[in-house]
């Protein structure tokens, strides 16, 4: 999404099922896409929550968008 909220054409945006409820549900990847198109990393809080692709997408500002499910976490090492 750009500043004012709407996506644009170069962003990477997933959809997560599951996790933290504080998360948000809608997500743009980061930078080398977070994960490698079957699983998404995505650090929240000092852990990272990782996903797994579905198979399934949602449409999101009317476009498809992958949905990726909770599978576990783990702590971010310092």
């Amino acid at each position: 999404m750009n500043a004012a909220g709407a996506m644009t054409g170069a962003e990477q945006w997933v959809v997560l099922a599951g996790g933290p409820s504080e998360m948000a549900r809608v997500q743009q990847l980061p930078a080398g896409g977070g994960g490698d198109g079957t699983r998404v990393t995505v650090p929240f809080y000092g852990q990272h929550q990782h996903f797994e692709h579905t198979g399934e997408t949602e449409v999101v500002e009317g476009r498809q968008v992958p949905v990726f499910r909770w599978t576990y976490s783990t702590a971010i090492a310092e």
